[in-house]
Protein backbone atom coordinates (compact mmCIF):
# COMPACT_ATOMS: atom_id res chain seq x y z
CA UNK A 1 0.00 0.00 0.00
CA UNK A 2 1.46 3.03 -0.94
CA UNK A 3 2.09 5.97 1.65
CA UNK A 4 -0.18 8.43 0.38
CA UNK A 5 -3.18 6.10 0.93
CA UNK A 6 -4.70 7.05 3.93
CA UNK A 7 -7.51 4.29 4.13
CA UNK A 8 -7.13 0.28 4.75
CA UNK A 9 -9.61 -1.56 3.63
CA UNK A 10 -9.38 -3.66 6.77
CA UNK A 11 -11.03 -2.49 9.75
CA UNK A 12 -8.14 -3.17 12.27
CA UNK A 13 -7.23 0.65 12.28
CA UNK A 14 -6.95 1.66 15.91
CA UNK A 15 -7.86 5.07 17.03
CA UNK A 16 -7.95 6.29 20.58
CA UNK A 17 -10.90 8.02 21.59
CA UNK A 18 -8.53 11.27 21.88
CA UNK A 19 -7.01 11.19 18.60
CA UNK A 20 -10.11 10.64 17.03
CA UNK A 21 -11.97 13.92 19.03
CA UNK A 22 -9.07 15.91 17.87
CA UNK A 23 -9.10 14.99 13.84
CA UNK A 24 -12.53 13.63 13.19
CA UNK A 25 -15.08 15.36 15.32
CA UNK A 26 -13.44 18.52 16.50
CA UNK A 27 -12.33 19.55 13.04
CA UNK A 28 -16.36 19.56 11.74
CA UNK A 29 -16.69 22.94 14.07
CA UNK A 30 -13.92 24.80 12.15
CA UNK A 31 -15.81 23.64 8.62
CA UNK A 32 -19.29 24.72 9.86
CA UNK A 33 -17.66 28.00 11.00
CA UNK A 34 -16.00 28.63 7.49
CA UNK A 35 -18.96 27.75 5.74
CA UNK A 36 -20.98 30.20 8.20
CA UNK A 37 -18.89 32.91 7.12
CA UNK A 38 -18.84 32.42 3.56
CA UNK A 39 -22.46 32.21 3.66
CA UNK A 40 -23.01 35.52 5.51
CA UNK A 41 -20.33 37.15 3.05
CA UNK A 42 -22.31 35.51 0.20
CA UNK A 43 -26.22 36.65 1.62
CA UNK A 44 -24.12 40.32 2.26
CA UNK A 45 -23.10 40.14 -1.67
CA UNK A 46 -25.78 39.42 -3.63
CA UNK A 47 -29.14 40.28 -1.51
CA UNK A 48 -28.46 44.06 -2.11
CA UNK A 49 -28.50 43.38 -5.72
CA UNK A 50 -31.91 42.08 -5.94
CA UNK A 51 -32.58 45.73 -6.54
CA UNK A 52 -30.73 46.78 -8.93
CA UNK A 53 -31.35 46.32 -12.78
CA UNK A 54 -30.86 42.16 -13.90
CA UNK A 55 -27.75 41.98 -16.19
CA UNK A 56 -29.67 39.42 -18.29
CA UNK A 57 -33.57 39.22 -18.48
CA UNK A 58 -34.51 36.95 -15.51
CA UNK A 59 -36.30 33.33 -16.97
CA UNK A 60 -37.14 30.20 -15.76
CA UNK A 61 -33.77 27.38 -15.62
CA UNK A 62 -33.93 23.67 -15.05
CA UNK A 63 -37.18 24.63 -13.07
CA UNK A 64 -36.07 27.56 -11.23
CA UNK A 65 -35.95 31.56 -11.75
CA UNK A 66 -32.84 32.55 -12.13
CA UNK A 67 -31.22 35.89 -10.06
CA UNK A 68 -29.17 37.48 -12.56
CA UNK A 69 -28.13 40.65 -10.72
CA UNK A 70 -24.93 42.54 -10.81
CA UNK A 71 -23.26 41.85 -7.84
CA UNK A 72 -24.33 38.31 -7.90
CA UNK A 73 -21.93 38.72 -11.34
CA UNK A 74 -19.59 40.25 -9.09
CA UNK A 75 -19.42 37.71 -6.51
CA UNK A 76 -19.30 35.21 -9.07
CA UNK A 77 -15.90 36.40 -11.09
CA UNK A 78 -14.11 37.34 -7.42
CA UNK A 79 -15.19 34.02 -5.79
CA UNK A 80 -13.56 32.52 -8.80
CA UNK A 81 -10.21 34.18 -8.45
CA UNK A 82 -10.10 34.15 -5.19
CA UNK A 83 -11.10 30.69 -4.82
CA UNK A 84 -7.62 29.72 -7.33
CA UNK A 85 -5.77 31.96 -5.16
CA UNK A 86 -6.29 29.74 -2.11
CA UNK A 87 -5.95 26.59 -3.80
CA UNK A 88 -2.54 26.90 -5.28
CA UNK A 89 -1.78 28.56 -1.46
CA UNK A 90 -3.42 25.35 -0.01
CA UNK A 91 -1.03 23.18 -2.44
CA UNK A 92 2.21 25.12 -1.20
CA UNK A 93 1.07 24.59 2.66
CA UNK A 94 0.90 20.70 1.86
CA UNK A 95 4.04 21.01 -0.08
CA UNK A 96 5.88 22.08 3.08
CA UNK A 97 3.77 19.54 5.21
CA UNK A 98 1.13 21.98 6.96
CA UNK A 99 -1.27 19.46 7.45
CA UNK A 100 -4.37 21.59 9.10
CA UNK A 101 -3.13 24.94 7.37
CA UNK A 102 -3.53 23.15 4.12
CA UNK A 103 -7.24 21.65 4.93
CA UNK A 104 -8.93 25.07 6.09
CA UNK A 105 -7.40 26.98 3.36
CA UNK A 106 -8.59 23.83 0.64
CA UNK A 107 -11.84 23.89 2.25
CA UNK A 108 -12.29 27.50 2.21
CA UNK A 109 -11.02 27.61 -1.43
CA UNK A 110 -13.25 24.80 -2.43
CA UNK A 111 -16.27 25.88 -0.47
CA UNK A 112 -15.69 29.67 -2.58
CA UNK A 113 -15.46 27.94 -5.74
CA UNK A 114 -18.84 25.83 -5.60
CA UNK A 115 -20.66 29.23 -4.19
CA UNK A 116 -18.87 31.08 -7.79
CA UNK A 117 -19.74 27.77 -9.86
CA UNK A 118 -22.75 25.82 -8.67
CA UNK A 119 -24.64 28.73 -7.02
CA UNK A 120 -24.10 31.47 -8.89
CA UNK A 121 -23.04 30.84 -13.08
CA UNK A 122 -26.13 28.91 -13.42
CA UNK A 123 -28.28 32.00 -13.42
CA UNK A 124 -26.55 33.88 -15.88
CA UNK A 125 -27.33 31.28 -18.70
CA UNK A 126 -29.09 33.34 -21.51
CA UNK A 127 -31.75 31.57 -23.74
CA UNK A 128 -33.71 32.84 -26.65
CA UNK A 129 -35.46 31.23 -30.08
CA UNK A 130 -32.29 32.16 -32.28
CA UNK A 131 -29.10 31.79 -29.18
CA UNK A 132 -28.32 29.59 -26.11
CA UNK A 133 -25.81 30.06 -23.79
CA UNK A 134 -26.46 27.76 -20.57
CA UNK A 135 -24.02 27.05 -17.97
CA UNK A 136 -25.06 23.64 -16.28
CA UNK A 137 -27.20 23.76 -13.22
CA UNK A 138 -24.67 21.88 -10.84
CA UNK A 139 -26.97 20.78 -8.17
CA UNK A 140 -30.11 20.15 -10.41
CA UNK A 141 -31.06 16.79 -12.48
CA UNK A 142 -29.34 18.00 -15.74
CA UNK A 143 -25.72 17.82 -14.09
CA UNK A 144 -26.26 14.07 -13.36
CA UNK A 145 -23.78 12.61 -15.64
CA UNK A 146 -21.21 15.30 -15.30
CA UNK A 147 -21.28 14.48 -11.39
CA UNK A 148 -20.91 10.72 -12.22
CA UNK A 149 -17.76 11.64 -14.62
CA UNK A 150 -15.98 14.25 -12.07
CA UNK A 151 -16.80 11.57 -9.10
CA UNK A 152 -15.08 8.98 -11.06
CA UNK A 153 -12.22 10.87 -12.45
CA UNK A 154 -11.14 12.01 -8.94
CA UNK A 155 -11.63 8.74 -7.45
CA UNK A 156 -9.14 7.24 -10.36
CA UNK A 157 -7.27 10.01 -9.06
CA UNK A 158 -7.23 9.08 -5.78
CA UNK A 159 -6.36 5.13 -6.38
CA UNK A 160 -3.35 6.72 -8.51
CA UNK A 161 -2.05 9.14 -5.83
CA UNK A 162 -2.71 11.83 -8.43
CA UNK A 163 -2.95 15.09 -6.47
CA UNK A 164 -1.35 16.01 -3.27
CA UNK A 165 -2.69 16.63 0.17
CA UNK A 166 -2.89 20.39 -0.26
CA UNK A 167 -5.26 20.11 -3.97
CA UNK A 168 -7.07 16.89 -2.58
CA UNK A 169 -9.08 18.95 -0.11
CA UNK A 170 -9.55 21.56 -2.09
CA UNK A 171 -11.16 19.52 -4.62
CA UNK A 172 -12.95 17.48 -2.46
CA UNK A 173 -14.74 20.71 -0.43
CA UNK A 174 -15.88 21.06 -3.90
CA UNK A 175 -17.22 17.74 -4.07
CA UNK A 176 -18.85 17.68 -0.29
CA UNK A 177 -20.73 20.85 -1.35
CA UNK A 178 -21.94 19.90 -4.81
CA UNK A 179 -22.93 16.40 -3.87
CA UNK A 180 -24.64 17.55 -0.62
CA UNK A 181 -27.06 19.85 -2.92
CA UNK A 182 -27.37 16.99 -5.88
CA UNK A 183 -28.48 14.41 -3.44
CA UNK A 184 -32.00 15.85 -3.07
CA UNK A 185 -32.35 18.72 -5.20
CA UNK A 186 -30.52 16.38 -8.56
CA UNK A 187 -32.62 13.19 -8.01
CA UNK A 188 -36.07 15.13 -7.07
CA UNK A 189 -37.15 14.33 -10.77
CA UNK A 190 -36.76 11.14 -9.95
CA UNK A 191 -39.96 10.66 -7.68
CA UNK A 192 -41.52 13.73 -8.75
CA UNK A 193 -44.42 11.65 -10.21
CA UNK A 194 -45.31 10.00 -6.68
CA UNK A 195 -43.46 11.92 -4.01
CA UNK A 196 -43.93 16.13 -3.25
CA UNK A 197 -40.56 18.07 -3.73
CA UNK A 198 -40.13 19.02 0.05
CA UNK A 199 -41.15 15.71 1.54
CA UNK A 200 -38.49 14.72 -0.63
CA UNK A 201 -36.39 16.81 0.68
CA UNK A 202 -36.68 15.67 4.38
CA UNK A 203 -36.73 11.87 3.60
CA UNK A 204 -33.58 11.97 1.17
CA UNK A 205 -32.50 14.52 4.18
CA UNK A 206 -32.57 12.53 6.95
CA UNK A 207 -31.49 8.77 4.93
CA UNK A 208 -28.36 9.86 3.16
CA UNK A 209 -27.34 12.35 5.34
CA UNK A 210 -27.68 9.92 8.74
CA UNK A 211 -26.33 7.02 6.02
CA UNK A 212 -23.28 9.45 5.40
CA UNK A 213 -22.59 10.72 9.06
CA UNK A 214 -22.59 7.03 9.68
CA UNK A 215 -20.03 6.17 7.39
CA UNK A 216 -17.98 9.19 7.99
CA UNK A 217 -17.64 7.60 12.06
CA UNK A 218 -17.24 4.26 11.07
CA UNK A 219 -14.42 5.30 8.75
CA UNK A 220 -12.84 7.56 10.85
CA UNK A 221 -12.54 4.91 13.33
CA UNK A 222 -11.68 1.73 11.74
CA UNK A 223 -9.91 2.34 8.23
CA UNK A 224 -8.45 6.08 8.34
CA UNK A 225 -4.88 4.91 9.07
CA UNK A 226 -3.67 8.97 9.31
CA UNK A 227 -4.42 12.43 10.56
CA UNK A 228 -5.44 13.55 6.90
CA UNK A 229 -7.38 10.20 6.34
CA UNK A 230 -9.37 11.31 9.29
CA UNK A 231 -9.78 14.92 8.21
CA UNK A 232 -11.03 13.44 5.22
CA UNK A 233 -13.98 11.28 7.39
CA UNK A 234 -14.46 14.99 9.27
CA UNK A 235 -15.22 16.79 5.85
CA UNK A 236 -17.30 13.43 4.93
CA UNK A 237 -18.87 13.87 8.28
CA UNK A 238 -19.56 18.03 7.50
CA UNK A 239 -21.39 16.54 4.44
CA UNK A 240 -23.53 14.52 6.46
CA UNK A 241 -24.55 17.19 8.72
CA UNK A 242 -25.34 19.52 5.61
CA UNK A 243 -27.78 16.92 3.89
CA UNK A 244 -29.75 16.46 7.10
CA UNK A 245 -29.82 20.11 8.04
CA UNK A 246 -30.58 21.41 4.18
CA UNK A 247 -33.47 18.25 3.68
CA UNK A 248 -35.29 18.67 7.03
CA UNK A 249 -34.64 22.66 7.44
CA UNK A 250 -35.68 23.74 3.92
CA UNK A 251 -32.59 25.22 3.34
Amino acid sequence: MSENVHFTRESSVKCDGRTYAKEVLLPVCGLLGITLGLVILFVAAVLPGKALPPVIPPHMDDGEMVDPNPLRLAFMCTGLVVSIILAVLSIRKGERGATYPAFWIGYAGGTLLWQSMGECAWHFSIKGDDFLMCFPHLEGASAVFLVLLVSLLLLYAYRHNSFGWGLWTFLLAFMCNWIGHFVMIGTYPLVSSVMDEHFWYILSGLILGIGTVVLALFLGRRHATDTKGRLCCAMLLYMGIGIIVTGVGGF
